[in-house]
């Protein structure tokens, strides 16, 4: 097997989704270095790919030695700097130095898992994808948890990609896998996935099934990560159905759960602010997604939050705020992410016509409509005709408490500082899941 396609290629394919960017962050470099390095060791014979590995690790060492002695560069707000580039090669580079001992398989999958992710979060999606095609490939040794993460990794990448059928195919292969080896976690996962799958397509009634089922697991085994999503996609659909409070209480557990990662704390806090808009508070949306655009670099989330700006912005009348998200956008736009940057086009297209530009709308509302038909978005495209204006919601008292605090966000130019801060332009900035 030697992946889908070549890693410059699909790093340059990257960059062409990208806009203007040159570059995607710090780790650029040894994201390619990685995937050339790692195509070169499965492309060996077997017994030709231990040396190979321990090649590699030599690059990858001499790479990181040579990136810490560098002057560290300007960087964006919610991004790493260069010595988490440094660390992730040091730990890769010690993982592939041991292949393929069969105790350390599960080492060589973390960290090659973990530097893919950067490289995912940043906007490398298909770079991404050929580090883990081929991490697939040489942890086939590996303890059965591990090489269903391998495939957990590669359903988030297709499904980003807008290929959902694939993403599907490759949940349903982490959960034979895991009703094949008795592991669980592996089931709890799969259901999880397949929940954030069927809400991607529109489908909330099973949505619901599959988050509840995941998250009833996932309490069962202790999987923090796996309850934060379990409860984190409920408050999306409990938000969508009109149960604010019940949606208050598994976004309150999914921002708890997130506490101390930047990006999944950032997403946790525009799915409250989503919920601050669905119950008709603007404000405090507004306030929320600035906030959430503080915590992290990354398109999946960064998108949807300048969406989240844009809809509040519209929704109070604010021109000159629906302006900048209008123009963040225009510049964050991303093909890489296909629904979020379909679902950003989407606001800023009834941001636009309840303001009275409906020209600016309709051409907002094209862009949106030919991403969500070409990859099969049915919610996007069945809410292109839907503007329906909340009234604010009767909340009890521990809600109201998260709309006050919030809504101090959206005051103070606390939002417009936010919006001011998302140029791209400039090649030496960084971008920084797993």
């Amino acid at each position: 097997m030697a992946g889908f396609r070549s890693p410059l290629d699909a790093y340059r394919e990257d960059l062409s989704r990208a806009g203007d960017r040159k570059r995607f962050a710090t780790g650029d470099e040894f994201w390619i270095l990685l995937a050339t390095g790692l195509r070169r060791v499965v492309q060996e014979p077997h017994v030709g790919r231990p040396a190979a590995a321990r090649r590699l690790a030599s690059i990858l060492l001499t790479f990181g030695k040579e990136l810490a002695k560098c002057p560290a560069p300007t960087i964006e707000m919610g991004e790493a700097g260069p010595a988490v580039v440094v660390e992730r090669a040091a730990a890769v580079a010690d993982a592939l130095a041991r292949f393929p001992e069969a105790d350390d398989a599960g080492l060589l999958v973390r960290h090659v898992r973990a530097a893919a992710a950067d490289a995912e979060e940043a906007g490398a999606v298909g770079l991404a994808r050929e580090i883990v095609t081929d991490l697939r490939v040489l942890s086939s040794h590996a303890q059965p948890l591990d090489r269903g993460l391998v495939l957990m990794q590669l359903a988030r990448i297709a499904r980003t990609l807008g290929e959902l059928d694939a993403t599907l195919d490759l949940l349903r292969a982490v959960g034979d896998l895991g009703r094949a080896t008795g592991t669980r976690e592996l089931e709890v996962r799969e259901a999880v996935g397949e929940g954030v799958l069927a809400h991607t397509r529109g489908n909330h009634p099973e949505a619901r099934r599959l988050f509840e089922t995941a998250l009833a697991g996932a309490s069962e085994l202790g999987l923090v990560d796996v309850m934060g999503l379990a409860h984190q996609g409920l408050l999306i659909i409990c938000a969508s159905a009109g149960e604010f409070d019940l949606a208050l209480h598994h976004g309150w557990n999914a921002l708890s759960a997130a506490r101390t990662e930047g990006t999944r704390e950032a997403e946790a806090l525009g799915n409250l602010a989503e919920l601050c808009a669905k119950a008709g508070y603007h404000d405090a949306a507004l306030g929320g997604f600035a906030l959430a655009l503080t915590r992290t670099a990354a398109p999946r989330i960064r998108l949807p939050a300048l969406a989240g700006i844009a809809t509040a912005a519209g929704r109070l009348g604010d021109a000159p705020r629906l302006r900048m998200a209008d123009e963040a956008i225009a510049r964050e736009a991303n093909d890489a992410f296909s629904y979020e940057t379909a679902g950003a086009w989407l606001a800023l297209a009834r941001a636009k016509r309840a303001l009275g530009d409906p020209a600016g709308g309709d051409a907002a509302a094209k862009k949106a409509a030919v991403i969500a038909h070409a990859h099969g978005f049915f919610e996007i495209a069945h809410y292109l005709h839907q503007d329906a204006q909340p009234a604010p919601a009767p909340l009890a008292e521990p809600a109201l408490q998260v709309i006050r605090s919030l809504t101090a966000w959206s005051g103070d130019n606390a939002a417009d500082l936010v919006l001011s801060y998302t140029s791209t332009d400039d090649s030496s900035h960084t971008r920084h899941r797993d």
